[in-house]
């Protein structure tokens, strides 16, 4: 052919491609398929049985294949479901089979949903919604492959509950026929999980389906290769499965989250790296597992496992290896989310009483447990455990109706301690019991307790040597029990028992109870130093002791001899559950003569700040003998009582309701204590913020303490709506325990103003309320302002106290006005009344202006022999005694004396003159009628020096008598010579009664007698 002629035609024929091309471009316009809806929704009908509803345009495209387009199409649900429509999609595109086509058949190739929701449903009688009744046998015809783009996939079932949801949906299927072959790829987010799975059905045979299928989710792979004899839920599964996971809890978790199933309790301590490959046999009624190989970690082991469902359900597990690296496992091993940081402490828990602790029951077994017939086997060669074998590890369970036995149990730890332990059913099938031997020897003890990691350096050396321990095993109630235990240490002995609680969460509880415990013996000796403990290594967190078994101790001792003092009635339950050190009880009813009780938890212990709430309440009728037995310097307290929560840790804790009672005062806080840094070693500061009660009277406090320099600075704002200074110090008299004030007072005074720098500012709402403004620097103490309510009256001084020397020295003036009288009497001996048979009541007020008072010393002593000032008095007395001359007239002459006693309660002994026996008892009677019952005006002068208060001019008037009172009154040693002289009215210038006391201020000698006439 010519060359030109070859061009020719292939030019006609690109134009003819060019033409047949513009045709199918062109033909899809010139076609309205919209135009055959009601034809298309029709057929679909036919089809599914179930209506269709297209809301949008209908598209036909020739290029690159034919396919048609379908935009939002739904299908309804059927009435009553949960959803108003099973499949609702953006767009439907379905391709027809070209091979099909080209012989004259319709087949469908491909559908494509994109953005799908498809909600299936299955209601409560079991009828699925998916369920498709096509009402012409053509319509069974299968679609080659169906593809979703970006759906989301619901799926509830109302007869058990089971609710599914898929999200980010992107897979495809094919199905060969209705009998198989099948295939499904792609993957999806169910409830929150993603999910990737391949699965391969094969076309049904008489043996069933060939079924080969892999998922991938939770960080873990599982995979089956095997047959189905069906495919329904009644199926049987045969074939070899292979398991692997980073950790094997959260995959657990993971396949029974897209299953939507509850969660499984598998133990935390399982959270690691395993695989799993064996034969499998899996049916709705059993799960068997023959000679399956198992990889924990790095170490492997082999075993069978048998499940049956009946009636009751049938455990039948054992697993052997000959290593298992506890160490390396437990390295492994990611912690659960709520340990990673400590809980935030709860409400303060109430102390109990010792009959609500006795009055605990023990719960019975689960439900579960009673239902289960279980046979458990473990056989270990060693598990290394702090780079240590514990070699010959043995386990065997047998449980059955609730209770469990335990064939065996062995175990040989470092320090040569030896578990040996067995029980076993005996009696009838329909009501068993258990019982056996538990024995624990360890004769190297202190080598075993060095490999726990215990610090025995200050415990003597011929302690904690040996131990043994003997009991019989029993079971009820889900828990293997220890009973009838003989607990010996050293040379002491103790009884009690253990139970462990083997239903989870697993529990083991060890109970002592001691007669007498001798801890001096276990402590050292007090002329030898111990070197402070060194700081241990950074670590990971204590896994074992976080995911494993919960620990519990409760001990009970009769008598403990600490410090050459008794310790009686003590009784602890402590327990380590997770992440948590709670101590449900610790009391001690005689500590030294007090009464202790702690109760509380303490979050997160293995971090540098635990988190601690506990609550205490202790009962001290002499404090100093509790401080002693401490090994602190008893402060001649008397009787304290303290109680009260405390929640936080060593940086920031709480002070809930903390009550105090000692020396007369009540103090109560509630407030926060911050001290930063302190778990680094290094406080630079220091604060509170809160409430203060004092003797009833509340205080806002902050109080804030700079540390960076050499020396702390503080700064104390006080506030409160008002504030009586005098109540402060005031309350009750409580009796405290004789003390050598002789040596106290010759003590050289310390020298706590050199100590800190700082600020203290008292403020009160009411303008007339109390006003403090002080400064210290440089251990002197500059009192600015110090006003406030006093006694009923007010007090205003300033002036400084001095304690940059090694003599502390003070000089302080002002004034003080209206001090009630009463207030002081019942403050200072807890009434206003003197007297016995003739009681009188003192009140009134005192003034004291010019105010003054300046002294220096290094001890108490010194600065009383050094103390000077002066005041200017006045102010008015009143002696109240309504019945007083009624007594005093019905009291025999001559017998006065014993009746009438002076204000510091001796008996007063009355010397009459000459005259006569009766005309002392009259003169009293009368000076007595002069002044009781009447407002007594109070003048003159007080002066001190050199530690010794005189008089200048000091008088009290009454009714028509005058009282001119003379006195020296030795402050050093608390004596005083102070003379009375009573003057009537009708003979001013003629003493009419003098009266004397004289000796210490504490007990004076009092005389009475008449004057000259």
């Amino acid at each position: 052919m010519a060359q030109g002629n070859r061009k020719r035609l292939l030019i006609s024929a690109a134009g003819l491609v060019g033409l047949v091309i513009a045709a199918l471009l062109v033909l899809p316009r010139l076609i309205d398929l919209n135009a055959y809806k009601p034809e298309i929704v029709a057929q679909a009908k036919r089809a599914t049985g179930r209506d269709v509803i297209l809301d949008g345009p209908i598209r036909l495209s020739l290029l690159p294949t034919p396919r048609v387009e379908l935009d939002s199409v739904k299908i309804p649900n059927m009435p009553g479901s949960k959803t108003a429509d099973m499949l609702e999609a953006k767009s439907v595109m379905v391709k027809p089979s070209l091979l099909a086509l080209l012989i004259g058949e319709v087949e469908i190739a491909e559908v494509v949903l994109v953005g799908p929701r498809i909600a299936l449903e299955i209601d409560a009688q079991g009828k699925p919604n998916w369920a498709v009744a096509p009402s012409v046998p053509e319509a069974k015809s299968m679609v080659g492959r169906v593809v979703v783009e970006n759906g989301t996939l619901s799926f509830s079932d109302s007869k058990t509950g089971l609710s599914v949801r898929a999200e980010n949906a992107n897979f495809s299927a094919k199905a060969g026929s209705i009998d198989g072959p099948y295939s499904l790829t792609g993957g999806a987010t169910i409830d929150g999980a993603a999910v990737k799975g391949d699965l391969a059905v094969g076309a049904k045979t008489a043996a069933g389906h060939t079924v080969d299928g892999t998922l991938e989710t939770g960080g873990g792979r599982l995979s089956f290769n095997g047959s189905a004899s069906e495919l329904s839920p009644a199926a049987r599964l045969s074939g070899k499965a292979s398991a692997s996971a980073d950790n094997l809890v959260a995959f657990a978790e993971t396949l029974a989250r897209i299953a939507g199933q509850p969660q499984p309790r598998l133990p935390p301590l399982l959270a690691g790296k395993v695989r799993f490959d064996g034969p499998v046999d899996l049916s709705p009624t059993s799960v068997t597992a023959k000679d399956f190989k198992l990889v924990l970690g790095e170490d492997s082991g082999s075993g069978s496992f048998a499940l049956t469902r009946a009636a009751t359900i049938a455990i039948d597990a054992s697993f052997t290896a000959s290593r298992f690296d506890l160490d390396r496992w437990l390295a492994a091993i990611a912690l659960p989310d709520e340990l990673t940081a400590p809980p935030a402490p709860g409400p303060t828990p109430a102390i109990p009483t010792a009959s609500a602790a006795a009055a605990s029951a023990r719960p019975s077994a689960p439900g579960w447990l009673t239902a289960l017939r279980a046979r458990l086997a473990v056989d270990v060669g060693e598990v290394i455990y702090n780079k240590k074998p514990v070699r010959h590890v043995a386990l065997q369970l047998d449980a059955r109706n609730g209770l469990v036995a335990v064939p065996k149990l062995a175990a040989t730890l470092p320090g040569d301690l030896t578990l040996q332990a067995q029980s076993v059913f005996s009696g009838n099938s329909a009501h068993p019991t258990v019982s056996g031997d538990f024995s624990l020897v360890g004769p190297k003890l202190r080598e075993t307790l060095a490999w726990l990691a215990v610090d025995l350096s200050s415990v003597p050396e011929n302690r904690l040597t040996r131990l043994n321990v003997t009991g019989r095993m029993g079971s009820r109630g889900g828990t293997v029990e220890v009973n009838d235990a003989v607990f010996a240490l050293d040379d002491m002995k103790a009884t009690g028992g253990i139970v462990v609680s083997v239903a989870p969460p697993v529990s083991i509880v060890t109970h002592i109870g001691l007669d007498t415990l001798d801890l001096d013996a276990y402590l050292p000796p007090t002329d030898r130093s111990v070197a402070p403990p060194a700081t241990p290594a950074a670590s990971g967190p204590p896994v074992l002791a976080l995911l494993g078994p919960s620990i519990g101790l409760k001990l009970k001792v009769g008598r403990i001899a600490y410090r050459g003092d008794t310790i009686a009635g003590v009784d602890i339950d402590l327990e380590r559950r997770a992440g948590t050190l709670a101590l449900n009880e610790a009391r001690a009813a005689d500590l030294a003569g007090a009464r202790f009780a702690l109760r509380g938890a303490v979050a997160g212990y293995w971090r540098p700040l635990p988190q601690a709430d506990v609550a205490f309440d202790v009962q001290a009728p002499d404090i100093d003998r509790v401080l002693k037995l401490a090994g602190s310097v008893p402060a001649g307290m008397g009787a304290l009582s303290m109680r009260g929560g405390i929640a936080g840790n060593r940086e920031r804790f709480t002070l809930r309701d903390v009550v105090l009672n000692a020396m007369g005062w009540t103090v109560s806080a509630n407030g926060a204590i911050a001290l930063p840094r302190t778990a680094q070693g290094t406080v630079k500061s220091a604060s509170y913020a809160g409430k203060i009660v004092v003797n009833d009277q509340t205080i806002d406090t902050s109080i804030d303490a700079d540390l960076t320099g050499a020396k702390p600075v503080v700064a104390v704002d006080l506030k409160t709506n008002a504030l009586d200074l005098g109540r402060l110090g005031a309350g009750r008299t409580v009796p405290r325990p004789p003390r050598d004030m002789a040596a106290l007072e010759a003590q050289p005074i310390g020298t706590p103003l050199r100590s800190l720098d700082g600020t203290l500012k008292v403020s009160t709402t009411s303008p007339a309320g109390t006003e403090i403004a002080a400064t210290l620097k440089d251990g002197v103490l500059d009192v600015s302002r110090f006003k406030g309510s006093f006694y009923g009256g007010t007090i205003d001084l300033a002036g400084t106290i001095d304690g940059s020397q090694p003599s502390l020295s003070f000089d302080l003036k002002g004034e003080a006005n209206g001090l009630k009288v009463g207030d002081m009497l019942r403050s200072s001996s807890g009434s206003n009344e003197v007297g016995s048979v003739v009681r009188i009541t003192v009140d009134g007020s005192v003034t004291a202006k010019e105010l003054a008072l300046r002294g220096a010393g290094t001890t108490i002593a010194e600065i009383r022999a050094s103390m000077a000032g002066r005041a200017r008095v006045s102010g008015h007395i009143q002696a109240r005694a309504d019945k007083f001359l009624q007594t005093l007239g019905s009291a025999a002459t001559g017998a006065v004396g014993s009746v009438l006693d002076a204000t510091v309660g001796n008996i007063m002994s009355l010397f009459g003159d000459k005259g006569g026996a009766g005309n002392v008892p009259n003169a009293i009677s009368l000076v007595l009628n002069r002044f009781v019952n009447h407002d007594n005006a109070l003048s003159g002068d007080i002066e001190i020096a050199g530690g010794v208060l005189t008089d200048k001019n000091l008088v009290l008037q009454g009714d028509r008598a005058t009282g001119r009172i003379v006195t020296r009154t030795n402050l050093v040693n608390a004596t005083t010579s102070t003379t009375v002289t009573f003057v009537l009215a009708e003979e001013p210038s003629t003493p009419y009664l003098i009266v004397t006391a004289s000796g210490p201020l504490a007990s004076p000698s009092i005389q009475a007698t008449r004057g000259h006439r």
